[in-house]
């Protein structure tokens, strides 16, 4: 799961392992995203990613969003950057996904 609080919180499936992070740590947009973590994920593996964040005018929104790793690179002492492209993203969820996108924008 990624939150929009001001610390991003990174989880792997049923709380394994988390990680925390800064806006820095993550770009998204409805193409997909980019994300730096410890963890290095290998090219072609799928993923599935909620997203907790405010809407101003909707309250609490959670997104669940499919896809896959398209590219990694490691970063010296920084763990890795990870490409991820998401697959069929519904349209419903391009709206609150745009949102997300400019709250971490703006934030930064």
């Amino acid at each position: 799961m990624i939150t929009s609080n001001p610390r991003l919180s990174f989880h792997l499936d049923y709380g394994a392992d988390a990680q925390f992070g800064g806006r820095d740590d993550l770009e998204i947009c409805e193409q997909g995203m980019l994300f730096r973590s410890r963890w290095q994920f290998p090219i072609g593996t799928e993923l599935s990613i909620a997203i907790t964040h405010r809407d101003p005018r909707r309250g609490l929104r959670r997104m669940t969003l499919e896809g896959v790793v398209v590219g990694r690179e490691p970063q010296h002492g920084h763990g890795c950057v990870s490409t991820l492209l998401f697959l069929e993203l519904p349209d419903e969820l391009r709206p609150s996904l745009r949102e997300f996108s400019r709250t971490l924008a703006t934030a930064g």
